[in-house]
């Protein structure tokens, strides 16, 4: 779609739509609309054959910004809808049914391109980029450099996945101060033992010396 058109002051009238058709099978667009966010328009018969392009022009005066232009075309004598905002605006193709097909919202905070820009899908019927030389009818030039067309930058919130783990830090271990002191009973029996030894040893001491001294 070419919303701004490189025409100063009013451009509905140079304003245009391209369609395409990704199915293996022609479409008879008979009672297909194309619609903004404020109006409605009956699209004139075409035929759309299958993997091929059409243009839905607001009116001739088309050829101004596309002279050379021959390909399968179509005219609603006016503008598209109520003319397309440069700013920002929704397009809605329905089928006769009234199926809506494919939908567009351009416009801050979404889709944007400079005048004389469009915005087409690369590949057919992938996402839309900035075209800075529009190809309607055709798809995308293998010459034309597209751009992603500007949106707004998002940043991103850390978040942590679902299977990590947060790491713990283990709890440091008992220092010498909190340590329990020893039972009462542990420490009575060490001591016992040790004046039993004590008093052993002397014991040995004074009947060795007695002997020693007898003889």
């Amino acid at each position: 779609v070419q919303y701004n058109p490189p025409q100063t002051g009013p451009d509905a009238d140079f304003e245009w739509v391209e369609v395409y058709n990704p199915t293996d099978e022609t479409i008879d667009m008979e009672g297909w609309t194309i619609t903004d966010n404020r109006d409605s328009d009956l699209i004139p018969s075409i035929t759309l054959s299958a993997n091929d392009y059409a243009v839905i022009a607001a009116t001739t005066e088309f050829y101004a910004n596309f002279s050379d232009f021959n390909g399968n075309i179509v005219f609603l004598d006016g503008p598209i809808g109520n003319g397309l905002s440069n700013d920002e605006d929704r397009l809605i193709l329905g089928d006769s049914a009234g199926n809506i097909i494919d939908d567009l919202y351009y416009g801050a905070p979404h889709l944007t391109v400079a005048q004389g820009h469009s915005l087409e899908r690369s590949p057919a019927g992938g996402e839309f980029v900035d075209n800075s030389a529009p190809t309607p009818g055709y798809g995308l030039s293998p010459a034309a450099t597209p751009t992603p067309a500007e949106t707004p930058v998002q940043t991103a919130t850390p978040s942590v996945s679902a299977t990590e783990t947060p790491t713990g830090t283990p709890s440091p271990g008992p220092t010498p101060e909190d340590a329990a002191p020893p039972p009462a009973s542990a420490f009575s029996g060490a001591a016992l033992r040790a004046v039993v030894i004590v008093l052993g040893i002397a014991f040995l001491g004074i009947v060795f010396w007695l002997t020693r001294k007898r003889a």
